[in-house]
């Protein structure tokens, strides 16, 4: 190998990692705008005027957000011209601008009919949540221009989306609401003394991460380095297939060979292109109502199940679910478990553990354990395995679906799974602020 050859080399691989780097770090700006404003709920929980009603409010804003890709794809439906760079760059810039005001006012209320509303709050969070929602319309298709080993590095971006608030708002720290104030301004003071650094300066810190992603996808898009990559990957790529094509195939001649007796049972299931109507239909309703509770009910109850046993409990909880959905996605990277037996395993023990959590919701003026140590590991063991479990039984349903390799079966899906989100998000919203089902729990009162 000559010198020029070797450096050559050299540079394609130094071009490949940049561009990896460059990915991940566009993927991180899919939801971490939404992500780092929900990790930080149990700070903002115990000075905006909503109280423990404060996350009902966010996820029926979060899910008013979808209604930008319904216009994109019904532009699209109708061929109408869309600069996607365009579309791309505006979100991102959007999203910084979004998180930037969010740093400086989100403790600013606005007074309608008498009543106190964190307006601005939830106006910044729609904003932020736009560009999560327009991720899979437009980020990932964005993608297809590069060789398809960089969506893996997009994937790792997309989930240190929801760890790296998870990480600050440990450094952050616990605050503890415990003690009783008489004042808003006696609450903050009382939660600055607990906390590393102010709200303010941990969504500047998600607004320095947005601002890297923005410049990464700049760099992505118009740098000469990652077009030689991208050049190069397509050659090599153009190279790769001719060379296959060349080689006669000798693996297809045993056609009547049978599959192995311990996955024979999954291929009827799982490949088989006819999937069973019943199946299917019972897929889609298993998908339907795990995304009604976990998008829908459980964010907009979590306060209520986690805060009687402490503002430690609630942050805990919120916290250390958002390390879950990673992880069940690695898991299911090295052990797969995707067929309708383990599928029904997981639907027991998500409905046992979800009923366990909405009954302590329901519970909230006086829980089971509330004094107790014992308590508050409970509380919080039982959200992080249960958002663990539903992600990865999603994930699942999913898996079989997509298979089946019917025609749009993952639209349905996808439609399923936004009906069951955005009910959820409703119901939760009516059943918490219009009902007397869910009850805060004064630690001041008598």
């Amino acid at each position: 190998m000559t010198d020029a050859s070797r450096d050559s080399e050299k540079c394609q691989r130094k071009g490949r990692i940049v561009t990896h780097v460059l990915v991940a770090v566009f993927g991180i700006s899919t939801w971490i705008g939404i992500n780092g404003i929900y990790v930080q709920v149990p700070v903002l929980i115990n000075t905006s005027p909503e109280g423990w009603t404060l996350p009902s409010y966010l996820v029926l804003v979060i899910q008013a957000a979808n209604v930008g890709p319904l216009l994109y794809m019904i532009l699209q439906h109708f061929r109408w011209k869309t600069n996607e760079l365009w579309w791309i760059l505006s979100l991102l810039f959007l999203g910084n601008c979004a998180m930037g005001l969010l740093s400086f006012f989100y403790s600013k209320t606005i007074v309608i009919n008498g009543n106190e509303y964190s307006l601005v709050l939830f106006i910044l969070a729609f904003f932020n949540a736009l560009v999560g929602c327009f991720s899979s319309v437009l980020f990932m298709p964005y993608l297809r221009n590069f060789n398809k080993n960089y969506l893996i590095s997009f994937f790792i971006g997309e989930g240190l989306s929801g760890v790296l608030p998870s990480v600050v708002a440990l450094i952050q720290g616990v605050a503890d609401n415990s003690e009783c104030t008489v004042s808003k301004n006696d609450t903050m003071d009382a939660m600055k003394s607990n906390l590393m650094f102010s709200s303010s300066d941990y969504f500047f810190f998600i607004f320095i991460v947005l601002f890297l992603s923005l410049t990464s996808f700049i760099v992505l898009e118009y740098s000469s380095l990652v077009q030689r990559t991208r050049d190069l990957d397509k050659s090599d790529d153009t190279i790769s297939n001719e060379t296959h094509a060349s080689i006669p195939n000798t693996s297809d001649h045993r056609q009547d060979r049978k599959p192995c007796p311990l996955t024979e049972h999954k291929l009827d299931l799982i490949h088989n292109k006819d999937l069973e109507p019943q199946i299917r239909h019972l897929l889609y309703v298993l998908l339907t109502v795990c995304c009604f509770f976990s998008n829908g009910i459980f964010p907009g109850i979590q306060s209520y199940s986690c805060l009687p046993y402490g503002n430690v409990a609630y942050k805990l909880s919120i916290t250390l679910a958002q390390f879950a959905n990673p992880l069940v996605c690695m898991l299911a990277y090295w052990y797969a478990m995707f067929d309708m037996k383990h599928i029904t395993y997981l639907t027991i023990i998500c409905s046992c553990t979800g009923s366990y959590v909405i009954y302590l919701a329901i519970m909230s003026s006086a829980p089971p354990l509330q004094h107790t140590t014992i308590g508050v590991f409970l509380v919080v063991s039982a959200w992080t395995i249960l958002i663990g479990l539903i992600s990865y039984l999603k994930l699942a349903i999913v898996s079989v679906l997509k298979n089946s390799r019917l025609p749009e079966i993952l639209v349905k899906a996808g439609a399923f799974m936004q009906i069951g989100s955005a009910s959820g998000a409703i119901i939760s919203f009516l059943a918490i602020n219009l009902t007397n089902y869910f009850k805060m729990n004064d630690p001041c009162s008598s």
